[in-house]
């Protein structure tokens, strides 16, 4: 949904879709009263009363998420369409706990969900520890990943070396501004 201000005439309702469970009425008279007297709203999903609510008063963030639909190897034919078209807003992984039926899908579809990434640390002289990575937020710079540490490391910077997707070449020497990928290796090089 986009609201724009400077409607010439006055509050306008737009929705690109047939609105089923809200009406282009109630639109303009919840806008009318979050004092909205000028402007274009766009409509471009089928919302209710509460979605708008939310879109006006700003204060409620949706965070990703995912539906895991278990006992699926018990399931009789037609209940696992019916859970599916009950809430079509969530990405759905059928899974079952008994057998292991679906559940890397499941593990995987969380991770990608959150948007996380994974970085292997390699100490300075060293083999990089690929067992266990470090997890961090996508878009994370190497200065992110050295406060995670210890904020010596990044008081006490000089540079890092990069291995993988978000290097030029392997072992790049980068600076602290340094956006990294998923499955980088990263060297952090310190004063001593």
């Amino acid at each position: 949904m986009a609201i724009t201000g400077g409607s010439q005439g006055g509050l306008l309702i737009k929705p690109t879709l047939k609105l089923t469970k809200i009406s282009v009425d109630t639109i303009k008279d919840m806008a009318a009263a979050y004092g909205l007297v000028n402007a274009t709203i766009v409509v471009r999903e089928d919302i209710d009363v509460e979605q708008m609510l939310d879109v006006l008063s700003g204060n409620r963030v949706y965070i990703k998420a995912v539906m895991a639909i278990n006992k699926v190897d018990l399931a009789k034919p037609g209940e696992l369409e019916r859970a599916y078209a009950r809430n079509p807003e969530y990405h759905k992984f059928p899974v079952s706990a008994a057998t292991g039926q679906g559940m890397n899908e499941l593990k995987q579809g969380v991770y990608d969900t959150i948007d996380m990434i994974r970085i292997y640390l390699k100490p300075q002289g060293q083999e990089a520890d690929m067992d266990i990575p470090m997890i961090v937020k996508r878009g994370n710079t190497v200065g992110d990943v050295c406060e995670l540490i210890h904020r010596d490391f990044k008081n006490n910077f000089r540079y890092a070396m990069v291995w993988g997707d978000s290097a030029k070449f392997p072992g790049q020497t980068v600076g602290m501004d340094h956006v990294l990928k998923d499955k980088d290796i990263l060297s952090i090089i310190v004063r001593r």
